[in-house]
C-alpha cells in the first residue's frame, strides 16, 4: 500500500513505511493610484501591512521589528539601526582563508556601515598546489574552525552571518550527492523490426557512447510503436517485461513494422560551480524533483551547522542562501513517470515515442543542455501539448522540493534567502512561485543595469505573498565596468534604480576575503566578478557615508508593504505616513511632481545628508498634492506625507539670494598618503591639477588619499546671522572628506561637491583640509610599467591572471621587483592603459549667500 504526500499543489508517491521517516527527517509539517512626475523621476509610494503569515515569519526569523513609528524613523534617520544596513557577499577563495584576515574583514565592514555577511565558498582560481594552506579544504576540521571563529567575531560586532547552501554559487548540491542522486535527463534509442515472429535481439544502452554516464543509465520503459500514419497512444505496446537488465529482448512481435524505443534516464553530472578546487570534481547538483534526495541534501547542509553552531543560529547565524539557478535542465527523475501520470493523466513515455514517430524532435540541439525544446509551430499539436505539460510537471516538482528545503531551513532556525530564477534566462521553474516560497526573495542587478532581474514581477509576487523584505545581489559586474575603477558615485544610479523596483535590502557583490597581511594590496578579488568591496579598497573609510545612505533608504523602504510600481513610481504606505522615493536620473532640473495624496503636508527626507526638511513648494488640487522639487542629476529624495502633524526636528526651508563668490586660488600644500606601503610625502601645487597629468611618477600613478590644506579667511560680515557660506569644490576624483578648523564637515561622494560650512567658520583665519581619495586604477597601471615578478596566464576565463601565488609571496620573502607596489591575482590593465583623472581639480570657491527663512518647526 502507498500513501501520497501533498506538497505545494503537487505530490510524490512513496511507500507508506517511508512516510513517517521522510517527514521526521525533513522536519516538514507539510510532509503530511500612481503619481506622475514627468522628469526622469522614479517615485516610490509606501502602502499597507504585510499579511499575518509574513508577520509570523518576521517574528520567528528576525526579519525586522514591529512597524516603526514615524517618530522612531526620524530619530534614527541620521544613523539607522543595524537591521537596516546593507550586507555583503563574503567570498572565501579556495583554501585561502585565515582567522586574522576574517577578523580584519569583519571589523572593516562594521566600521564602514555594513551589517552582515553571506559566506560563499569559491575557487582561488590559482594553482592549489601553491596555495599556502592546502589542508584547509572545504568542510574540513580547519574549515569548521574558521567558520566558528567568523561567527564569534560577528557576534562581538553585532553582525549577522549567512552561508550559501552549497560550495560555489549554483545551486543545490554537494559532495554527498552521488550520480544516482544527481539531476537526471531522459533519453532513448530506437530499433526497427519486422513482426509476426519471435524477436531475440540486444537493445543497446542509449548512453553506450558516453563513458561518464552509461554505467548510471536506468531503464524507464521499453515500448513498441507500429509504423503507420496517425498512430495513437493506445496502439503503443509496453514490452518492458520482455527485456532483461542486459538489454536482451525476447518478444513475440505482432504482424507489421515496429520501432522499439528503449527509454531511460541518466545523470547529467552537473556540478555545483564554481567550487573550491578540492571539491570541483565531486560536488554534484542534487536531483531537483526527488523528495528523498531533497531531504538528503538539506540534511547534509544543515546538520553540521546545527551540531556545531547551535548557540549562534537564529541570532548571529541567520541566513541560508540559494543563488540564482545555473544548474541547467532536468527532464526526468526516478519517480517522474508516476508523478506525470498523476498530475496530467497520461503516460509521458508514450508521448516521447510518439513525438519521434511524428518527426518532432523533443531535445535541445545542444547535447550539453540535456533538456527539451520549447513548443514550436513545426511540431504536431500533440507534441506541443506534451512539451507544455512536461514543463508544468517539472515546475510543480521543482517547487515541491524547494518548499521542502525551505521548511527544513526554517525548522533548523534559519531564514531562506533565494534568488528564484535562472540568470541565463528562462529556467525550469516559475519565478513568482519561488518568490512565494522564499522567506526573503532576492533579485539581482549589475552596475550597468537599467532594471533588476525579473523587473516588476519580483515586487508584484512579493506583494501578493506578503513579503515585506526584497533582497538584491547588488552591484554585480565584470571587467567592462568593474576593474577597481568603481566609486560610490558610480554605484548610486544603480542603487537608486534597485530601490525603484521595490528592493529594500542590499547584499553587496562582492567582498573577497583577504587572508594575507595588509601589505599586499589591493589583495584578493573575486576573479573578474563584482564591485571590489574590500578592507583594502582605497575609499572604504569615507564610503561609510555611501553605506549610510543605503541604510537610510532601506529603513524607509522596509516600512509597510509594496502595492505597485510603474517606471515612475513604487507605491507603499505605513499607518502613519505615505512615503514616496523620487529620483532624478536626468540632468539637474526643477520639476513639479504629482502625488495621489490629499489633506496632508509634505516633508522632504534627504537620505544623502540625513536631514528632514519642511517645504512650502506645494499645493492641493483635485485631491492631489503637487510638490516642486529641485534635484541634481542622480539626486534622490523621499517625499513623506505624515497622517498628522509631527514634532520631530526639521531643517528650516531657506531661500538664498545675493550670491558672492570668493575663489580659493594659489598655492596648495598636498600631503599624499599612498594606500600601499609607500611612505607619505608632500608636494606643493601652485594651482590645482589632475594627478594623472603630472610627470612625477609618485603623483602620476598615485592611489590613496591626498590631503589638501589651506588657510582661508572669513570676515565678520561673512559670519553674520543672515549669511550662509557654502564650500564648492568643483571637480574632484573620487570622494572627499572635509575638515574645517579641526572639525569634521562631512563627506562629499557625488556631485555637486559642495556643502554648508557656516557653523564651523570663525572670524579671521580658518584651516581647511580636504581629504580626496581616488581609486586603485592609476597605481595598478603604474605597476605595469615594470617587469612581472609572478607567472601569469591569459587562459583563466580569457583574462590575464596569476597562475599561482609566487614563491616569494608564499614564503614572505622580499619582493623581487621593488618598483611594483600592488598585489592582485587578476589584472585589468597593461602599461599602455590610459590613466584616470585623480585628485582635486576645482575650481574651489566659497559661495556666500543672504538667507531668508522659510517654514520651520
Amino acid at each position: 500500500m502507498k500513501k501520497s504526500i501533498a506538497l505545494y499543489s503537487s505530490c510524490f508517491e512513496i511507500p507508506e513505511a517511508e512516510h513517517a521517516s521522510v517527514a521526521s527527517r525533513s522536519g516538514c509539517s507539510r510532509a503530511k493610484p500612481i503619481a506622475h512626475t514627468g522628469f526622469g523621476i522614479i517615485v516610490f509610494f509606501i502602502l499597507g501591512f504585510a499579511c499575518e503569515t509574513q508577520a509570523q515569519v518576521d517574528r520567528n526569523y528576525g526579519l525586522g521589528q514591529r512597524p516603526e513609528t514615524l517618530q522612531s524613523l526620524a530619530q534614527q534617520f541620521v544613523a539607522p539601526n543595524d537591521e537596516y544596513k546593507p550586507h555583503a557577499w563574503w567570498h572565501w577563495l579556495g583554501s585561502n582563508f585565515s582567522k586574522e584576515g576574517m577578523t580584519k574583514d569583519l571589523q572593516a565592514m562594521k566600521a564602514s556601515g555594513i551589517g552582515g555577511v553571506v559566506i560563499f565558498n569559491a575557487p582561488s582560481w590559482l594553482d592549489p598546489e601553491k596555495n599556502p594552506w592546502q589542508h584547509q579544504t572545504y568542510r574540513s576540521a580547519a574549515y569548521w574552525d574558521a567558520l566558528k571563529h567568523a561567527l564569534a567575531e560577528a557576534k562581538k560586532l553585532n553582525m549577522t552571518v549567512g552561508i550559501h547552501n552549497t560550495a560555489g554559487w549554483s545551486t543545490t548540491g554537494g559532495t554527498w550527492i552521488s550520480p544516482e542522486d544527481g539531476m537526471q535527463a531522459i533519453t532513448y534509442n530506437k530499433t526497427s523490426i519486422t513482426g509476426e515472429k519471435q524477436i531475440k535481439i540486444t537493445i543497446p544502452n542509449p548512453k553506450a557512447d558516453d563513458a561518464k554516464r552509461s554505467k548510471y543509465f536506468k531503464d524507464v520503459a521499453l515500448v513498441a510503436v507500429p509504423v503507420r500514419e496517425n498512430v495513437t497512444a493506445d496502439e503503443v505496446i509496453d514490452i518492458s517485461k520482455y527485456m532483461n537488465e542486459n538489454g536482451n529482448l525476447d518478444w513475440q512481435a505482432p504482424k507489421g513494422e515496429w520501432i522499439i524505443y528503449r527509454v531511460g534516464h541518466y545523470p547529467t553530472l552537473t556540478h555545483s560551480h564554481p567550487t573550491p578546487e578540492d571539491v570541483a570534481e565531486s560536488c554534484l547538483e542534487a536531483d531537483k524533483m526527488n523528495l528523498a534526495v531533497t531531504v538528503k541534501h538539506w540534511q547534509n547542509v544543515l546538520n553540521p551547522l546545527k551540531n556545531q553552531f547551535a548557540n549562534y543560529i537564529g541570532t548571529t547565524f541567520k541566513y541560508i542562501w540559494i543563488d540564482s539557478y545555473e544548474a541547467g535542465d532536468q527532464t526526468w527523475s526516478p519517480n517522474f513517470r508516476n508523478d506525470f501520470i498523476r498530475l496530467k493523466g497520461y503516460d509521458p513515455v508514450l508521448q516521447i515515442a510518439l513525438a519521434d514517430i511524428r518527426g518532432n524532435s523533443l531535445f535541445n540541439p545542444d547535447p550539453r543542455r540535456h533538456g527539451f525544446r520549447n513548443p514550436n509551430e513545426k511540431n504536431a499539436n500533440e507534441t506541443n501539448i506534451f512539451l507544455r505539460d512536461h514543463a508544468e510537471v517539472v515546475n510543480r516538482l521543482f517547487m515541491s522540493c524547494w518548499q521542502i528545503g525551505k521548511e527544513m531551513v526554517n525548522n533548523a532556525g534559519f531564514v531562506l534567502c533565494w534568488e528564484p530564477y535562472c540568470s541565463w534566462g528562462g529556467g525550469p521553474f516559475n519565478m513568482s512561485e519561488g518568490v512565494a516560497i522564499a522567506d526573503i526573495p532576492v533579485t539581482e542587478f549589475w552596475v550597468h543595469s537599467g532594471d533588476v532581474f525579473g523587473g516588476d514581477a519580483i515586487a508584484k509576487a512579493a506583494a501578493a505573498n506578503g513579503k515585506r523584505i526584497i533582497g538584491a545581489e547588488a552591484f554585480t559586474g565584470m571587467e567592462a565596468t568593474c576593474k577597481f575603477t568603481e566609486t560610490p558615485y558610480m554605484l548610486k544610479r544603480s542603487a537608486d534604480m534597485g530601490y525603484s523596483y521595490g528592493v529594500n535590502l542590499y547584499f553587496l557583490h562582492s567582498w573577497a576575503h583577504n587572508p594575507f597581511d595588509d601589505k599586499y594590496q589591493p589583495g584578493f578579488n573575486f576573479a573578474h566578478y563584482g564591485t571590489h568591496f574590500s578592507r583594502n579598497q582605497t575609499w572604504l573609510e569615507p564610503a561609510k557615508a555611501f553605506f549610510t545612505y543605503l541604510a537610510r533608504c532601506q529603513m524607509l523602504l522596509q516600512q509597510g508593504s509594496f502595492v505597485t510600481r510603474t517606471d515612475k513610481m513604487l507605491h507603499r504606505r505605513t499607518p502613519q505616513a505615505e512615503i514616496f522615493f523620487v529620483r532624478n536620473n536626468e540632468k539637474a532640473q526643477e520639476k513639479t511632481v504629482e502625488f495621489p495624496v490629499a489633506n496632508r503636508v509634505p516633508e522632504l527626507w534627504d537620505a544623502y545628508s540625513g536631514t528632514i526638511k519642511n517645504t512650502t513648494q506645494w499645493k492641493y488640487a483635485d485631491n492631489k498634492t503637487f510638490v516642486t522639487l529641485n534635484l541634481e542629476k542622480d539626486e534622490s529624495v523621499f517625499v513623506v506625507f505624515p497622517a498628522r502633524k509631527t514634532n520631530y526636528a526639521k531643517v528650516a526651508e531657506t531661500k538664498l539670494s545675493d550670491e558672492v563668490t570668493v575663489s580659493i586660488d594659489g598655492e596648495w600644500a598636498v600631503n599624499f598618503k599612498p594606500k600601499t606601503e609607500e611612505k607619505p610625502f608632500q608636494k606643493i601645487f601652485n594651482e590645482l591639477a589632475d594627478f594623472s597629468k603630472q610627470d612625477d611618477k609618485s603623483v602620476k600613478y598615485f592611489s590613496g588619499t591626498a590631503v589638501y590644506e589651506k588657510v582661508i579667511s572669513a570676515n565678520e560680515n561673512d559670519l553674520s546671522a543672515k549669511k550662509i557660506v557654502t564650500l564648492d569644490l568643483g571637480q574632484l576624483y573620487d570622494i572627499a572628506e572635509l575638515e574645517v578648523n579641526g572639525k569634521k564637515a562631512g563627506v562629499l561622494w557625488c556631485p555637486p561637491y559642495k556643502t554648508n560650512i557656516t557653523p564651523l567658520l570663525q572670524k579671521g583665519n580658518n584651516t581647511l583640509k580636504i581629504y580626496v581619495t581616488n581609486n586603485w586604477a592609476n597605481r595598478l597601471i603604474g605597476d605595469e610599467q615594470y617587469p612581472e615578478d609572478f607567472e601569469w596566464t591569459d587562459k583563466n576565463q580569457g583574462l590575464r591572471a596569476m597562475k599561482s601565488l609566487p614563491e616569494w609571496f608564499v614564503n614572505n620573502q622580499p619582493r623581487p621587483v621593488k618598483e611594483r607596489k600592488t598585489f592582485i591575482p587578476w589584472y585589468y590593465f597593461n602599461k599602455n592603459s590610459p590613466l584616470y583623472p585623480a585628485g582635486l581639480l576645482g575650481p574651489v570657491k566659497l559661495r556666500i549667500f543672504n538667507e531668508e527663512n522659510g517654514n520651520q518647526e
